[in-house]
């Protein structure tokens, strides 16, 4: 074929391709709003990671069976961030890229801190069902972050004057080295302190530690009363194997973080020689899940219904994290500026309002008729925001049964006088209350319940890349140029 053919016959093709291409672009945005999710399926965070965002996939469910979001389908591109701040700095990167308005994530204080600047930086609002980090409160985040879940500050608060209920008059802290151990372990010092308490030694440990014996030599070895330990189950699970292997169980108690939450610890942390959990009776605190809302109930019944297992901690916080990006964005008429939808959050969550409702499916038929303003009451519980982006919040014992499994205690309360009572570290009959198994993905993020993802993969899977128009057009444009330019000499 001549030269003049070849370049002829590629400019068509190069031109029919763009048409396609841009065709193919277009439309896929004009039929989905998307909404980031960064959250660890794997590492230490992993065993909260396919639960909680199951439940982000039920209120993106829910949302396209009543219509979608102005008229477009709302889908999840989920990214895992291993648990790692450098995995969370480039999966973030890549949403971004991806020109997603809204991120919900991560997991853990830690990743999200890495990332905070940059996904506020580009306008992208974030949303966080389980960062607790007292940090965040104060954060210079252009009003771009916020939270579905209580600040440790409160949390810290709860801890400290448990420690005074059970008679501790000295503590040592052993935190992970990241904004959220940071956070908490000041927060207590300060309350358990002004309590009439003493922290006696602080030690903060690498989260990529993969030894222990040091860290719980450190805080032993000034012989507290109790350990506070403020963790997640991987490192932190390490860490009591190695303390009761050192003998530092026997004599000094442990209070866990509800970091440390997991039906999974327990078998983490293993047995004694006669077959007994190592860990039974210990006790932690953590945001009181049975302090729900008044859409709890019909919540748990539709999770465990479509799932084979109970909600978790934080499930329906990630729950009611995409309820409100769905109706914010109703409410805003915008699927793609974070900021835009930003400005529209607090109509839909905070009073006053004209309207209150539990349903989803209610809530967006009364933004569409725009007569009266709605107030979403979520899952979880109050998620009115403040100024800046935090919600309230209450908190309660949880301890370790003989048989592994996390129960749920007394309420907490965050003001008044303390009861004192009289340290049981090694209760041989654990607390009654209903427990929470861990819940098994059985979905993708955009499509109906179909499969599992791997825990060893991304979640769900990244659209496939093809050629943006931008760069096709301008190789269709280059072939053009030089089509004419073969024309010329010839002529």
């Amino acid at each position: 074929m001549k030269a003049k053919g070849i370049v002829e016959s590629l400019v068509i093709a190069t031109l029919v391709l763009a048409v396609f291409q841009a065709g193919g672009t277009v439309g896929a945005a004009d039929d989905e709003a998307t909404i980031g999710v960064l959250y660890a399926y794997t590492g230490d965070l992993g065993t909260y990671g396919e639960p909680e965002t199951n439940a982000m996939k039920m209120a993106v469910k829910e949302v396209n069976e009543n219509g979608g979001v102005l008229g477009k389908r709302l889908t999840l591109l989920i990214k895992d961030t291993k648990s790692s701040d450098h995995v969370a700095i480039a999966k973030a990167h890549e949403l971004v890229g991806l020109k997603v308005p809204v991120i919900i994530g991560t997991a853990g204080s830690g990743p999200c801190m890495a990332i905070i600047d940059y996904t506020t930086s580009n306008g992208v609002l974030q949303i966080s069902p389980s960062v607790t980090a007292a940090k965040f409160t104060d954060y210079p985040d252009n009003d771009l972050f916020f939270r579905t879940c209580p600040s440790d500050a409160l949390q810290g608060t709860a801890m400290a004057r448990l420690a005074i209920q059970q008679g501790y008059k000295t503590a040592s802290t052993l935190v992970i080295w990241n904004t959220y151990g940071i956070g908490f372990e000041e927060a207590f010092t300060k309350k358990f302190e002004l309590l009439g308490g003493k922290v006696l030694k602080s030690e903060r440990y690498d989260p990529d530690t993969t030894t222990f014996n040091s860290e719980v030599e450190k805080v032993a070895a000034k012989n507290p009363d109790f350990v506070m330990l403020c963790a997640y189950p991987e490192t932190g699970s390490g860490m009591l194997k190695a303390a009761y292997k050192k003998g530092y169980m026997d004599n000094i108690d442990w209070l866990l973080t509800e970091g440390l939450m997991s039906d999974d610890l327990a078998d983490m942390v293993g047995k004694d020689d006669a077959g007994n959990y190592i860990i039974s009776g210990l006790k932690g605190t953590a945001p009181d899940p049975r302090v729900v809302g008044p859409a709890y109930d019909d919540f748990k019944r539709n999770y465990t219904d479509l799932y084979g297992q109970e909600p978790i901690g934080y499930c329906a916080n990630a729950y009611d994290a995409v309820a409100l990006v769905a109706l914010a964005m109703e409410k805003a008429g915008d699927v793609s500026s974070g900021t835009v939808i930003r400005d529209s959050l607090r109509d839909v969550a905070n009073l006053p309002a004209d309207i209150k409702t539990t349903n989803i499916g209610e809530a967006l038929r009364i933004i569409r008729e725009g007569h009266y303003s709605v107030n979403y009451l979520g899952a979880s519980g109050d998620i009115s925001f403040d100024k800046d982006g935090d919600v309230k919040g209450s908190y309660c014992e949880w301890s370790i049964a003989d048989n592994g499994e996390v129960v749920l205690g007394n309420p907490i309360a965050l003001e008044g006088p303390i009861v004192k009572a009289t340290p049981t570290p090694k209760p041989t009959v654990a607390p009654t209350a209903t427990p929470a198994p861990s819940p098994t993905a059985t979905v993708t993020v955009t499509e109906e319940p179909e499969a599992t993802p791997a825990a060893t993969e991304e979640p769900t899977s990244t659209p496939t890349a093809t050629p943006g128009f931008e760069v096709v057009f301008a190789i269709a444009g280059l072939l053009a140029v030089a089509y004419f330019v073969l024309r010329r000499k010839r002529a």
